[in-house]
Order: C-alpha cells, then structure tokens, then sequence
C-alpha cells in the first residue's frame, strides 16, 4: 500500500485580514473626504443662519435639508463634522510627526552612544512621563494661548518621551551586532552608521508604535479643546463639536452624539491598524 503524506497548506486568505481590511477602507474614506472638505464643501465657518437655528436632522424629519441637522448658529452640522474631522486629524498627526523625530533622534543618541548622554536624556523622559499631559496643555495655553499651535506643540512635548524610550531600547539590543561592529571596524561613521543601517532596522517597531499613538493624540486634542484649551470656535474640531452639544444633550442629543462616535470610530480603526502593521511587520508573530 502507497503512504499518503497529508500536506497542509496556509490559507492566506483570512477572515481577520477581511475584517482589518474593511477598517481600512471606512479610515481611508473618512480621512479622504475630510481632507477633501474645501473642495467639495467650500464654507466659511464663521457663517451663521439664526432663522434655521436647531433644525431637525433628516433621520427624524424627512423633509430637512440638513443630513444631522443645524447647530444652536444656524449651522449645518455635517459640514461642520467633516471640517472637524480634519481638523483633528491633522492636528493629532503633525503632533505625531514632531515628536516621533524629536523620540527618535534622541533614543538614537542616548541609546548608540550611552555615557553621560544617555544618563540625561533617560532622566529627562522619565521626568516627562510624570507630567500629566493635561497639565502640560493648561501651562501651554496659559502661556502661549489656546489655538491650534499650541495642541501640536502639547501632543510633540507630552509625546516624544514615548519613542525615545523605544528607539533607546533597540538601538542598544542592535549596536552590539555583529554587522554594527563590522562596520566600525572597516571605519564606517557613527552618524553613517545610526542613519543608514541602525535606523532602518528598527523602522517597522517605530511605525506601529506611531499608528497606535496617533490614536491616543487623537484622543488629547479632542480632550483638551473639549476643555476650551485648543482649537476656538468658529473654528471646529470633534472636542469643540462635543463641547458646543452638550448643553443640548437631552432636547437635541445628535449635536453631541454623533461626533463621539465619529471621534470613537476614527480612534478604533486607527489603533486596530496598528494591531494589524504589528502582526505584518513583526516576524516573531508572522513565524
């Protein structure tokens, strides 16, 4: 009799990559069409209609021309929504973009070159990870008042601390490498070398680490302009949307409503993409 040999095979095609695929699409979708919101809704937010103030959205009125209705000014809350949706986005990532540089430049220093240097800048992220973030938002807003600026100087400050404990930690795993001292040996540049062979090496930790935090920055600018620390009115973002509907929570409850959950969705597909770079990019997961 023959011996049959049973060969499994993977199945790529996964129900998982489906589901993290279509959070994808509804991200991208999201983040499209807000950024696309001067062309395709060009307003001035400052415009207001008292005589259409409060209008009843259309899933409660059939006959308003308003898709969630108009705000206590009169003011399409839709337009506004996908304003807002933009605004915090961009915000929460130029935030991101300064302080994954500033973590990334300094974990580079304190973790390739150690000594004295490391002993600072270690103190210094320890003694940033003891500052509560909101703290840090009411000084910045004090001193240099509350607008935009001021979040993405909070989100860099408050945010740095986080990469540059990571960078630190694999730059020292990898700078006892052996390809790393094969390159010291031949005369290869310290600078040279962290840029050109370090740096892309712990590229892939550094991108989820910066999906995932961009969730949480997200998060702090609609907090802290929901406290009237951020952006002002007329200009939007989703904490300044949340802000203005709370005071009509119980008679018109979409005002408020609606940008949470616009604010929940963005903050869910933007860290269950981080959960799914992780699992591509980390070959112990892959194995």
């Amino acid at each position: 009799m023959r011996n049959f040999k049973i060969i499994k095979t993977k199945n790529h095609f996964k129900v998982k990559d489906i589901y993290y695929h279509l959070l994808i699409l509804i991200l991208l979708l999201i983040v499209v069409t807000a950024f696309l919101a001067p062309v395709l809704f060009p307003i001035n937010l400052a415009d207001t209609n008292l005589l259409n103030r409060l209008a009843l959205p259309h899933f409660i009125n059939r006959e308003s021309k308003h898709l969630i209705g108009t705000d206590q000014l009169g003011r399409d809350v839709f337009i506004r929504l996908i304003y807002a949706v933009k605004s915090t986005i961009q915000i929460s990532f130029v935030g991101m973009s300064i302080a994954l540089c500033i973590g990334t430049i300094l974990g580079l220093i304190s973790g390739y070159y150690g000594g004295l240097l490391d002993t600072i800048i270690t103190f210094i992220n320890n003694a940033m990870l003891s500052i509560p973030t909101t703290f840090i938002g009411i000084i910045a807003s004090v001193i240099l008042g509350a607008n935009a600026s001021t979040i993405i100087w909070v989100i860099a400050f408050s945010g740095w601390s986080g990469f540059c404990r990571l960078v630190r930690g694999l730059v020292m795993q990898l700078k006892n490498a052996p390809f790393i001292e094969a390159g010291e040996m031949i005369g290869i540049g310290k600078i040279r070398l962290v840029f050109r062979h370090i740096l892309p090496n712990i590229a892939s930790p550094l991108i989820v680490l910066a999906t995932s935090s961009l969730s949480s920055f997200i998060l702090l600018e609609s907090t802290l302009s929901f406290l009237g620390l951020g952006i002002q009115p007329p200009n939007t973002s989703l904490g300044v949307m949340i802000s203005e509907g709370r005071d009509f929570l119980m008679t018109h409850w979409w005002l408020a409503i609606i940008p949470s959950l616009f604010m929940i969705i963005i903050i869910l597909c933007i860290s269950l993409l981080g959960d799914w770079l992780r699992d591509k990019l980390d070959p112990k997961i892959n194995r």
